[in-house]
């Protein structure tokens, strides 16, 4: 029975300690990741068809975090051209011309390609060109000009979060993003007598972007707040004896 007393009036005393002391104990907080995007961007200045050429964006730079998935959100083509025809015959002809184009672009590493970029702008409607005038100038009613005229088209996105693709968008350098282009030319008419000079121009812009996830930094290690230090007890008050009144 002695033993039990002794054992019970420890805890007792244990539990009064812990209590008087006031000790908080802080946990750290669990560290999560984050999932954050970065982008980059690449531009061909433009040029004269044909192109056949790679637009280089960097690979995802591993010290940021765990890559999650890559995305090219954003292709776009901008096409602008100008040209001007004149008859050489020696009689009028009925003539009208048509371009058509194709961008193929073509994507790294395993990434999925968007489908090409197809479209046609009509040059000249038909027109009826009188006969050569004896003079190459491209003036006159023996010719006709098409003004500047532009087009602006954009790829489908696409995205990945293959591991194979992942690990190739991966480290330091560059990766191409191909880039081709192909025009034609369509006449209607003519007589096989017209003189041409045709002009096109391109540019392109790509986007890459990257998610990935970061950890947060790990929190401070467990902290223990010391205890308060106690209070002096007050003395207790000095009571006078009653005089003797005998």
């Amino acid at each position: 029975m002695r033993s039990r007393s002794l054992a019970r009036r420890g805890a007792l005393a244990l539990a009064g300690a812990l209590a008087l002391s006031g000790a908080t104990t802080v946990l750290p907080r669990p560290a999560g990741a984050v999932n954050q995007t970065v982008c980059h961007s690449a531009s061909l200045p433009r040029q004269r068809t044909e192109v056949n050429t790679d637009i280089g964006l960097p690979r995802f730079d591993p010290s940021l975090g765990t890559l999650l998935s890559v995305s090219v959100p954003s292709q776009t083509i901008h096409l602008d051209t100008d040209a001007r025809f004149q008859n050489t015959a020696q009689s009028s002809v009925v003539f009208s011309e048509d371009m058509h184009y194709t961008f193929t672009l073509t994507s790294p590493g395993g990434l999925a390609s968007p489908a090409p970029l197809v479209g046609m702008i009509p040059r000249i409607p038909p027109t009826t060109l009188a006969p050569f005038s004896g003079t190459l100038d491209y003036q006159g009613p023996s010719s006709v000009t098409e003004p500047s005229t532009s087009r602006d088209a954009a790829a489908a996105p696409v995205s990945s979060s293959d591991p194979g693709v992942l690990a190739t968008f991966t480290g330091a350098g560059t990766l191409g993003f191909h880039l081709q282009s192909a025009i034609a030319e369509v006449f209607n008419g003519g007589g096989g007598n017209v003189q041409a000079e045709i002009n096109t121009f391109v540019a392109a812009t790509v986007q890459v972007c990257y998610t990935y996830a970061t950890v947060q930094a790990s929190a401070a290690p467990p902290t223990v707040t010391p205890p308060a230090a106690p209070s002096a007890s007050p003395s207790p008050p000095v009571v006078a004896p009653a005089p003797f009144t005998g």
